[in-house]
């Protein structure tokens, strides 16, 4: 997946790069709580207002999607399914063994999240970056 966006700060070889939020995604609010800016530092340089264009392999992006969604699910549903069983049937039980499920998974997803983050192929990385005289060429052709 490769989206475009401005360099919004640059320094010690890190870039922000702020992205508008696509389309597609209006109706989600997943990410940020719905803003419609979000914000991402990667490695390089570039110079403030220029777009750079930031890839990410749609196969990780995926798995990035599964991981955040699936795992609470999960977690929901793996905690319910016990606390009826435990019960015997009864609703408080059942509703106690889904919100533990759901607060572990998601403890899991979070001590997991700063490993997945420090590996390289779930490292966004900039393929190129156009200056503002190109922008402007690239959308008069």
């Amino acid at each position: 997946m490769r989206q475009p966006g401005e360099i919004t700060d640059s320094r010690n070889g890190m870039m922000e790069i702020t992205f508008c939020r696509p389309e597609a995604c209006a109706a989600c609010h997943a990410c940020e709580g719905g803003k419609k800016e979000h914000r991402i530092r990667v490695k390089g340089e570039g110079r403030i207002g220029d777009i750079a264009i930031v890839d990410m392999p749609d196969r990780m992006v995926a798995k990035a999607s599964a991981i955040a969604y699936g795992l609470p699910l999960m977690g929901l549903l793996t905690g319910m399914l016990a606390g009826y069983a435990v019960s015997g049937g009864k609703d408080v039980p059942s509703l106690t063994g889904a919100a533990l499920g759901l607060a572990v998974s998601l403890l899991v997803l979070k001590l997991t999240e700063k490993r997945r983050a420090g590996r390289e192929e779930w490292t966004p990385r900039v393929v190129d970056i156009l200056e503002k005289g190109e922008q402007m060429e690239k959308q008069t052709l």
